[in-house]
């Protein structure tokens, strides 16, 4: 994939529920990965080793239910608080080799 982007927060609902936020996606690259934002060219991080991880782009919150509306006047609110947009970046990822060569 060329784009990657964090899915987008769910609205909040009826019966007191809150949305759903929304994930955070997960690319998978080799140790030794530096990243950098691609406007600015500013370094964000590097992985080194395997299995670390490192949020360039969060999910996007979920909207507030009708039960955080509510008040001694109004019981049963009829609205509810949509869902935040998730982030949107563009990064550059960058694989720096370490070769070690040894001549006999």
């Amino acid at each position: 994939k060329v784009q990657v982007r964090g899915r987008h927060g769910r609205n909040g609902l009826g019966k007191s529920k809150d949305g759903a936020k929304g994930n955070d996606i997960v690319v998978r690259v080799p140790p030794g990965t530096l990243v950098r934002d691609l406007l600015s060219q500013k370094y964000a991080g590097e992985l080194r080793e395997h299995g670390e991880r490192l949020i360039v782009a969060k999910g996007g919150r979920g909207g507030r239910g009708n039960a955080a509306f509510m008040t001694h006047t109004r019981t049963a609110p009829k609205f509810a608080e949509r869902g935040e947009p998730g982030a949107s970046r563009w990064i550059s990822l960058e694989l720096r080799l370490v070769a070690d060569v040894g001549f006999l």
